[in-house]
């Protein structure tokens, strides 16, 4: 996609995410020829979505149909693109809540969007008793299954995360096993963790921005305080860490590696944290008022940088596999 094009998608994505509607931005993205655009370029376009979001703060949901996409082309079934995923209650991709028991499924979770009149998509492990069962499998329910839901609240409402869980099923509408399962699941983390890190590398350089603007612009003792170096370190460093944050994310979204898209989740969850800090530092008093845009990053940010793992338990498992392998793998030209 050349620079006029991107330029142009650009435009066209923040009009979409800004705009006041309550259609499903899957449907608002319609009008776009969104299907023609990932044809062409599914990278740049899924990078662009993300990173506008993370910048607006859009409550759109765009990690449930990506996650559906990612499902339906890793299984070969194209039907499943317009499920609905339900992810452990945890937010962690590794900690499932669904199960079996006494030979009934069992389905509770987290939806990013509200629950919609369409297949679902549940990963569940330990399924003993099933034929087949053990290990991860991804269990398909079908449209009429029945769900209880409640939205959660907690820091950031905005986002329409939907708690789910339905009465204990005899059965899945239809199971994927096996290898099938595990590396399709495996797949739709790694894409939702590189989306996310676009997006939490997005806020982050939205509030850095604003924060060198403020010291720019706030007085004392009769300068600007953007000239006191205690807050130049503090936004340089925060600067350079998004910056790095960035090229990682955006080598995942193109490298196709689990490996790379765990980096540079744990990259941009670290990041995105310190930009909300030291920006708050700048911003002093004002920062803490409700009138003040910053709360809305940060808690924004919390939120994004849990789901599918928080950068400091990703940092861990990091550590872990690198003991383990005894080998640092190369990510890019870094």
């Amino acid at each position: 996609m050349d620079a006029a094009t991107l330029e142009l998608l650009r435009s066209s994505l923040t009009h979409v995410l800004t705009e006041k509607d309550d259609l499903p931005l899957t449907s608002r993205l319609e009008e776009l020829g969104w299907d023609e655009v990932l044809v062409d370029d599914a990278p740049g376009a899924l990078q662009a979505l993300f990173s506008i979001k993370g910048a607006t703060l859009s409550p759109a949901d765009a990690l449930g149909p990506l996650l559906a996409r990612s499902l339906a082309i890793s299984t070969g079934r194209p039907e499943l693109a317009a499920a609905m995923v339900v992810l452990p209650l945890s937010l962690h991709p590794d900690r499932l809540s669904a199960r079996v028991e006494g030979g009934r499924l069992v389905t509770e979770g987290v939806t990013t969007g509200a629950v919609a009149g369409s297949a679902t998509v549940v990963p569940v492990e330990g399924v003993d008793g099933v034929e087949g069962g053990g290990g991860l499998r991804l269990a398909i329910l079908p449209p009429d299954v029945g769900w209880s839901s409640q939205g959660l609240k907690g820091i950031d409402p905005s986002l329409r995360l939907t708690r789910v869980s339905t009465s204990p099923l005899a059965s899945a509408g239809d199971w994927i096993d096996g290898l099938a399962a595990s590396a399709a699941w495996h797949h739709a983390i790694a894409q939702a963790r590189w989306a996310l890190a676009t997006e939490l590398v997005a806020i982050s350089g939205h509030v850095i921005v604003g924060a060198v603007a403020y010291t720019g612009e706030r007085r004392q003792y009769g300068r600007a305080i953007g000239t006191f170096q205690a807050l130049q370190h503090r936004l340089a460093g925060a600067h350079a860490s998004v910056v790095g944050a960035t090229q990682v994310a955006a080598e995942a979204a193109t490298a196709g590696s689990s490996w790379v898209s765990l980096v540079a989740k744990a990259l941009a969850g670290r990041a995105a944290e310190n930009a909300c800090t030291q920006a708050q530092q700048s911003y002093g008093a004002i920062g803490f008022t409700w009138e003040h845009e910053l709360h809305r990053y940060l808690k924004r940010t919390y939120v994004l940088d849990r789901m599918f793992g928080d950068w400091r338990t990703l940092e861990r498992e990091i550590g872990a596999t690198l003991i383990e392998a005894g080998d640092v793998p190369r990510i890019g030209t870094l």
